[in-house]
């Protein structure tokens, strides 16, 4: 088995929809990095953890620059959601192939609204198509 990324529920959430907006520096580049990699490699293995994950070990708000914070309360109870809607657990390891076609199975538009409804990215319009099936061309 290769390397194998760790990556917290909610992260598949919110991957699909990421195009590199509100952040920059180290923890774009990261959120960069990995993004390209699932995209390029379908099959890398992931591991479903809890708290701080591989997109995560760069991010500002961990450290609360400029006062902004993480809302661990908030993205733990997002990551719980999305463990259970998905029907995954802490520690798995999966395709990234695999973990993106039970998402999107499952996600719908309204799903990802009742889902994300109060994360500042929806609330920004960053991601709010990404589970549209009514945009998408069928495969």
């Amino acid at each position: 088995m290769s390397e194998i990324l760790n990556i917290r529920a909610h992260h598949f959430v919110c991957l699909p929809g990421y195009e590199g907006k509100g952040y920059d520096g180290a923890h774009k580049t990261s959120w960069d990095t990995i993004s390209q990699q699932l995209k390029d490699n379908p099959d890398t293995f992931v591991r479903v953890v809890d708290g701080q994950d591989d997109l995560c070990k760069n991010c500002p708000n961990l450290k609360g620059i400029n006062g902004k914070k993480c809302n661990m309360p908030f993205l733990e109870k997002l990551d719980n959601k999305v463990k259970d809607l998905l029907s995954i657990k802490t520690g798995m390891i999966m395709t990234w192939k695999d973990i993106m076609d039970r998402t999107f199975f499952i996600m719908n538009k309204e799903k990802h609204k009742e889902l994300c409804g109060n994360c500042q990215w929806r609330k920004n319009g960053l991601c709010e198509d990404t589970f549209d099936k009514t945009n998408k061309v069928a495969a």
